[in-house]
């Protein structure tokens, strides 16, 4: 997967780092109780923009569902276009009758995330930017 041109150059400390915050910040403004879906942000290989070895994180969040999820989308929206980053909205009806909210990003302090709301339930999926380092070195001592 090729990183957006332009992204800023982070080392991979940096680019976990940027990624927890935003996701700390979407589970505030989004409210209610979060779960990782991981035992901490997971580690994968990437290759940098300048053709180095990298590593990206993701940390994906699941919470129970809102009484107005469009409500919570935008809220999410606005805290994210606070922060300087770029969005997109949509509202989805699904084939079980359920409206899908949702929020996404790319390229900023992130390489994407997106943001999702229904009555059923929340998440957050996000995959940081490619920091330069090397995987072995976040694998054995993830914490």
């Amino acid at each position: 997967m090729l990183l957006n041109e332009g992204a800023p150059a982070v080392d991979a400390e940096q680019a976990s780092e940027q990624m927890q915050s935003l996701v700390r910040d979407t589970m505030d403004v989004a409210g209610g109780k979060w779960t990782s879906t991981s035992n901490g942000p997971a580690p994968d290989p990437c290759t940098t923009p300048d053709g180095g070895e990298g590593v990206w994180f993701s940390w994906d969040q699941d919470a129970d569902g809102v009484r107005d999820p469009e409500a919570v989308m935008h809220r999410v929206d606005r805290a994210w276009r606070d922060h300087g980053l770029t969005t997109k909205t949509q509202s989805v009806k699904r084939a079980d009758g359920e409206t899908l909210h949702r929020v996404g990003s790319a390229g900023h302090d992130v390489d994407s995330i997106q943001f999702n709301a229904t009555t059923g339930g929340m998440s957050i999926n996000v995959q940081s930017l490619c920091g330069a380092g090397n995987v072995d070195h976040f694998t054995d001592d993830r914490g």
